[in-house]
């Protein structure tokens, strides 16, 4: 006998469907110093109901869609107004839907090296857990610090995106760490069956054939990708909790 999830799907099955669609979410503040928001670049916003089926029409039932953190919270105090079209869409259309909770962009108040930055983030993660829980979905998929990997190098390595640091990429993703396990604890205290997905790209590095002395600088760069990963699960640097 085959017992279902709260999800409605056989407990060897996460998704509803294999193909899954993704909405691009980003946030940030970009090397011109712009906060970038794709969601109303894309006009997503006002078309959810409209791109949701076409996501049916080609059987996808499921989507990456992000919280808008500077657009929810303004000095501790939440406005979900950006984010419930996505959810009544979602639940319209039987959308399974894994939120990012952070997608490079964090409300201009905050240092995000500062330790007040993973309360707050903890204490956003857990209203949002708390708003789509109201809204009766389903088991909950949550991402919750999107590509902590790639933001640590763009925003605290190399100076990209905010707050355009140099040479602090190390402290940064342990930074976003600490984070993402705090949001992860307040995604579970309002809501315990929520589910999490970490994200971060592959990549592949390779020395040039002609340049044997980079093979261990490539070596290191590509064993890189996974330290986010490796920190998160307490295989390493077991000290910021994972």
């Amino acid at each position: 006998m085959v017992t279902s999830t709260d999800n409605g799907l056989p407990p060897s099955r996460l998704f509803r469907s294999f193909w899954q669609a993704g909405f691009e979410s980003a946030t940030h503040r970009n090397r011109k110093r712009r906060r970038v928001d794709m969601i109303a670049a894309t006009q997503h916003l006002e078309h959810a109901d409209a791109d949701y089926a076409l996501l049916r029409d080609m059987d996808i039932l499921v989507a990456r869609e992000g919280v808008r953190w500077p657009l929810v919270e303004a000095g501790g105090e939440y406005d979900f107004s950006s984010l419930a079209p996505l959810v009544e869409a979602g639940r319209r259309h039987g959308i399974q839907i894994m939120w990012t909770l952070c997608h490079y962009g964090w409300p201009d108040d905050l240092d995000v090296f500062a330790p007040a930055f993973v309360d707050r983030f903890a204490r956003y993660c857990g209203a949002v857990a708390r708003f789509i829980a109201a809204g009766d979905a389903g088991v909950p998929f949550y991402s919750p610090m999107n590509e902590i990997s790639f933001l640590a190098f763009a925003a605290g390595q190399v100076g990209w995106f905010y707050p355009y640091a140099h040479d602090r990429g190390d402290e940064l993703k342990a930074q976003l760490v600490r984070a993402a396990i705090a949001g992860i604890e307040a995604l579970w205290a309002v809501d315990p069956r929520a589910r999490i997905a970490h994200v971060d790209p592959i990549i592949n590095v390779v020395a040039a054939s002609r340049r044997p002395g980079q093979t261990a600088s490539a070596t290191a760069q590509h064993a890189s990708q996974f330290a986010a990963w490796d920190w998160l699960a307490g295989r390493a640097r077991p000290e910021l909790g994972g």
